[in-house]
């Protein structure tokens, strides 16, 4: 019975003391750590430690008064993590210690200190990183160069998806090129390879889309009236935004939402504005907008030359501004009436004929042009017996 707790005792010592038989140390695995590569993700792997109070207990790690290779870190669990941005030998302290403060009381912590060294060599890196090229239009061709950083010979190749029907890469140079002959959601993987064992891959996405078209009806406008030109889009992919490059006329602004040109013009004049349409996919449309803005309709203020009895008559009223087609009415009422033998031209203002009564005529002519602009003005007409 004696003889039985003795070995009991001896076992249970023996539990306390394993966990702190050995020295505190970094395990051959920390002097070798993997290469990394520029513009990529360091590989997951950690510094580890063994003896000590551990792994009964989890290990720390300290950097001591040095730095880890730029864009990494080194966390208290002995993780490298980052994406090293600068090639070269990097060389630094690294501290081991065991948990501290412990959080079991029969650990003594113990700490080491080792000289370590991480290479970081240039990375063959896609520079395109963007996950969408934006579109392309059906039936045209496209052309996109891919290139990379880092490697040296270059083998480039579509590791998953497809390209777009009448595209394709070229395995040499990078090129994506051709005329896509179906519409689509196109989702690949490229790949590039370097003679050794570096490589990268980019996820791209490419819409293959009708035409973008842009439709501009021409439209003149005149000082004072309402303006309003509206573009029309189609094809591309919905979501079209506008802009504009140039200089509208003034009292005229653009809807950025439409493209649409309204307001009321304030001075006439003519100009050409540049109007772009921009899909949700990026790709443009551009044309030329000519702008005419009238002046304001008027009539012009003549005095009307005598008339006699009998006597052939003929005077024009004259205007300006304003757009044609013209009609010109006399307003009704009295006094306003042309006398009897004469009459009012409604497309050109004439006033024709000959007079049968004499006497003195105040008349109001009235000019209407094609944009619903309109001028009147009071005239005298004399007719002598």
């Amino acid at each position: 019975m004696r003889f039985t707790r003795v070995v009991i005792g001896v076992c249970l010592l023996a539990l306390v003391v394993v966990p702190s038989a050995f020295a505190l140390r970094f395990t051959d695995e920390s002097f070798s750590p993997p290469v990394g590569e520029t513009g990529k993700a360091y590989p997951n792997w950690s510094f580890t430690g063994a003896g000590g109070c551990g792994p009964a207990l989890p290990y720390q790690f300290r950097l001591l008064n040095s730095s880890a290779p730029p864009g990494l870190t080194i966390d208290t669990s002995g993780l490298v993590r980052g994406v090293p941005t600068q090639a070269g030998d990097f060389s630094f302290w690294l501290e081991l210690s065991d948990e501290n403060p412990p959080s079991a009381s029969w650990c003594r912590p113990e700490t080491a200190q080792r000289f370590f060294t991480l290479k970081i060599v240039p990375g063959l890196n896609i520079v395109q990183r963007q996950s969408s090229l934006g579109g392309a239009f059906v039936n045209e061709s496209y052309s996109l160069q891919l290139t990379a950083t880092g490697g040296g010979t270059l083998t480039w190749s579509i590791l998953s998806g497809a390209l777009p029907a009448g595209l394709t890469l070229n395995s040499s140079t990078g090129a994506i090129t051709g005329t896509p002959t179906a519409t689509g959601d196109f989702t690949f993987k490229v790949q590039v390879k370097d003679t050794g064992t570096r490589s990268d891959s980019q996820t791209y996405s490419l819409s293959v889309v009708p035409k973008l078209q842009l439709v501009v009806p021409k439209n003149v406008g005149e000082v004072g009236l309402p303006f309003q030109l509206t573009p029309q889009a189609t094809g591309g992919k919905p979501g079209y935004s506008w802009s504009l490059q140039g200089t509208l006329p003034p009292g005229l602004t653009m809807d950025p939402a439409t493209g649409a040109i309204s307001g009321n013009p304030a001075a006439a004049g003519k100009s050409t504005v540049k109007l772009t349409v921009t899909d949700a996919l990026g790709l443009k449309s551009t044309v030329d907008v000519p702008l005419t803005i009238a002046g304001r309709l008027l009539v012009t203020k003549n005095a009307l030359p005598a008339a006699k009895v009998g006597k052939a008559f003929d005077a024009f009223i004259k205007a300006t501004g304003g757009v044609v087609p013209r009609k010109w009415t006399i307003l009704g009422g009295r006094p306003g009436l042309l006398p009897k033998g004469l009459k009012l031209n409604a497309k050109t203002g004439e006033l024709s004929g000959t007079p049968k009564q004499a006497g003195t005529f105040r008349l109001r002519v009235q000019v209407a042009d094609k944009l619903g602009g309109h001028s009147a003005l009071g005239f005298i007409l004399k007719v002598a017996a």
